[in-house]
């Protein structure tokens, strides 16, 4: 390994300090996700939202399969950080298992940065193709769209959404 160290010891471990790991784990004990009870009324807000869309919002299909899926998105993003903080938890284990699981980060990362970037580059590109299409086609005079958009907007909204 290279570089230097910016770890501590503790107990002849090593070690790092990481302000994203303190931080996610910092707001997990301040929100009291610990307590189960607490748990569970998390994971039942999404259905009481939901149901609560339908009822004073919009009953539509189309209304509610977007809402749901919004929603679903938010609660998978939920799940994903509650799982790292979960990991994050656990103890870091003996000197040798340290020292394996750093080779195994560089080459994690080494993967993500070029997987991402590759995937950035042809998202881009995408992108771009998207923003010309919708720039250059005209709204159809029928649609309420124009009322509220241009075509140079409505290219941009859907380039950034995508």
């Amino acid at each position: 390994m290279t570089g230097k160290s910016n770890g501590y010891k503790q107990h002849g471990l090593e070690y790092y300090e990481d302000p994203v790991a303190d931080a996610l784990l910092h707001y997990y004990r301040a929100f009291g996700l610990e307590n189960d009870s607490f748990r569970l009324m998390v994971l039942a807000s999404p259905i009481s939202l939901i149901f609560l869309f339908y009822l004073f919002i919009s009953s539509t299909t189309s209304n509610m399969i977007s809402f749901t899926a919004f929603i679903a998105s938010i609660v998978f993003m939920g799940i994903s950080v509650w799982m790292l903080v979960e990991i994050l938890k656990k103890d870091s284990g003996p000197k040798a298992m340290q020292d394996i699981a750093e080779v195994i980060r560089e080459g994690s990362e080494g993967f993500f940065v070029t997987q991402y970037g590759t995937i950035f580059k042809y998202a881009f590109l995408t992108s771009f193709g998207l923003f010309v299409m919708y720039a250059c086609r005209e709204i159809p005079a029928q649609s309420k769209l124009n009322n509220y958009f241009s075509s140079f907007s409505m290219a941009l909204i859907t380039c950034v959404s995508f």
